[in-house]
């Protein structure tokens, strides 16, 4: 019975964990959908950059849960390897911003 309350606990600390990075996504994806409502574009420009954030924003914790439910010997490598194609998107906008 002990353990499982233990493994009951360790569940809702990691579905809290989970909504916390869940919530955190969905306030970046409002702040750039924020700033895509304030800047003159076409509405069709809008409307397809808005939905490119959403998908983004779905697809990565979507990506976070398949990692997450992933063999634990597996799932630091794999947020590693997303953490560096993360960096080099990064890398890649900041070079756009650059030119920009």
């Amino acid at each position: 019975m002990v353990n499982k309350i233990s493994k009951d606990r360790r569940m809702v600390n990691k579905n809290r964990k989970r909504q916390d990075i869940s919530s955190r996504t969905i306030e970046a994806t409002e702040s750039v959908r924020s700033l895509i409502h304030s800047i003159t574009l076409p509405l069709e420009e809008k409307i397809a950059m808005e939905d490119q954030i959403n998908d983004m924003s779905h697809e990565n914790n979507c990506l976070l849960d398949i990692i997450s439910s992933c063999k634990k010997n597996y799932q630091k490598k794999l947020f590693l390897a997303y953490r560096e194609f993360l960096e080099r998107n990064i890398d890649a906008i900041d070079e756009r911003i650059g030119e920009a």
